[in-house]
């Protein structure tokens, strides 16, 4: 993937929910970690963080959700159309697989 797709991913976190305006976005938590391709684990709650060494060396994000945030995460990823999967507690956006499905929203 892309710079310029771990940047919306960026953007859209930091600036659309972090300092959103909206009170109730903002005081969302989202914990993230990545992992690096060379096996270096980092998590946080902060988006200013993300991505601040290099986005080429991202192998995978994973998005904590909980049933409050689980929908805004997916919705976002959709709208950046980006790798990854979506399992129960959380979503994984993929930096260099290509043997995953784009991001759905899926019906229950």
């Amino acid at each position: 993937m892309n710079d310029t797709k771990w940047n919306e991913i960026f953007k859209a976190f930091f600036y659309g929910i972090e300092c959103s305006e909206d009170e109730k976005l903002s005081n969302l938590q989202f914990k993230w970690t990545t992992k690096s391709l060379n096996g270096f684990i980092y998590s946080d709650t902060t988006w200013s963080h993300f991505g601040s060494d290099s986005y080429n060396d991202i192998e995978w994000l994973k998005i904590d959700t909980t049933n409050e945030t689980k929908e805004i995460v997916i919705d976002i990823l959709q709208k950046i159309n980006v790798p990854g999967e979506i399992s129960d507690d959380c979503v994984y956006v993929y930096g260099n697989r290509t043997d995953v499905d784009y991001i759905q929203l899926t019906s229950d």
